[in-house]
């Protein structure tokens, strides 16, 4: 008899069990189609019904938005107003599902106005174009009438490592990597390309934006390595304000790392790096945001190239501009 209630005890947890994993499976796998296709926001609750219903016609003001995103990165809702806002709801048109976000959480004051920062980690599925939907519930109660804006996917050069920028408004804002052999990747170098076996192989950085503050909009940049050129040892990783072109405003800014498209474990900072460049910052910081080590033994089978065998992209115009800007400001500093 003990046995038999054992037994039963025992097919009924297993009963309760096989449910429970397959309702988390079914969370995680269909039920935020946000996550999945579009984005994420960091503590942000999600709501898997319809987008609220607006209760006035007034909209956000002050809401800027880069139009140009990257998979896998982060994108920035801005939004500098006089309005009071308790919480934002965003989401995706025609696409079931939105966040909630706490404005406590992004918000800061200056000039007399409110000023909000949304974080968006775009997935890394992402691709095509996509119309962002914002809207705002404020002090009094009311929910304002959303706001539209596009999104459209920047094609970026995909590599066994791969460091991506962005930052939150039109500054000239730098990605560096260090490679563990000493290779400097950055807008004075970006990289090279190689022919091996009729296919063209690259490396280096493919977005450098808003270079000396001639805005295009895309607040982004990224740096690639295919497996080819993936070295055993320590990366480092450095964003620098280059040229701070409205210090009227501060600028938040993320950084996310990953190998073999996962996120690298980091021997020093974090992953993803995030910070806040404040109203008046100056320029040349070169702060040093993460390190990361790869392991050798994860790269075998690979046929290893040197960085030297490439063959150098040409710098621009603007790239030795900034290059011997940077120089002199060296030489100044000294």
């Amino acid at each position: 008899m003990k046995k038999y209630f054992y037994l039963l005890a025992m097919a009924l947890f297993a009963t309760q069990f096989q449910f429970c994993s397959s309702s988390d499976d079914d969370d995680s796998q269909g039920g935020n189609e946000l996550q999945q296709k579009y984005f994420t926001i960091d503590n942000a609750v999600y709501n898997g019904g319809e987008f609220p219903a607006a209760t006035m016609t007034e909209t956000l003001d002050g809401v800027d938005v880069s139009s140009q995103v990257m998979n896998g990165a982060m994108n920035y809702i801005t939004i500098t107003t006089a309005q009071s806002i308790e919480k934002f709801f965003v989401g995706i048109q025609g696409t079931p599902g939105y966040y909630e976000y706490s404005a406590s959480r992004a918000a800061t004051r200056a000039g007399g106005l409110n000023s909000y920062t949304i974080p968006m980690m775009m997935s890394q599925s992402y691709t095509g174009t996509s119309t962002l939907l914002l809207s705002g519930q404020l002090s009094g109660g009311g929910v304002t009438a959303p706001i539209q804006k596009q999104m459209f996917y920047i094609e970026t050069m995909p590599g066994a490592i791969e460091v991506k920028l962005a930052f939150s408004n039109s500054k000239d804002v730098d990605l560096h990597l260090y490679t563990p052999g000493g290779e400097h990747i950055y807008y004075g170098h970006r990289g090279g390309t190689k022919t091996i076996n009729g296919e063209e192989v690259s490396y280096g950085l493919d977005i450098d934006s808003n270079a000396g503050c001639r805005i295009d909009g895309k607040n982004k940049e990224n740096i690639y390595l295919p497996a080819e050129l993936v070295e055993s040892g320590t990366y480092k990783v450095v964003v620098d304000m280059y040229k701070n072109c409205d210090k009227e405003t501060s600028t938040s800014w993320s950084v996310v790392a990953r190998y073999q498209g996962e996120p690298v474990r980091v021997t020093s900072g974090t992953n993803p790096a995030s910070g806040v460049y404040p109203v008046g910052a100056g320029n040349g910081d070169m702060t040093t945001v993460m390190t990361f080590t790869i392991d050798g033994a994860t790269t075998r089978g690979i046929r290893h190239l040197s960085f030297d065998s490439f063959e150098p992209i040409p710098l621009s115009d603007m790239d030795m501009m900034k290059l011997e800007e940077a120089e002199f400001e060296k030489q100044f500093k000294k």
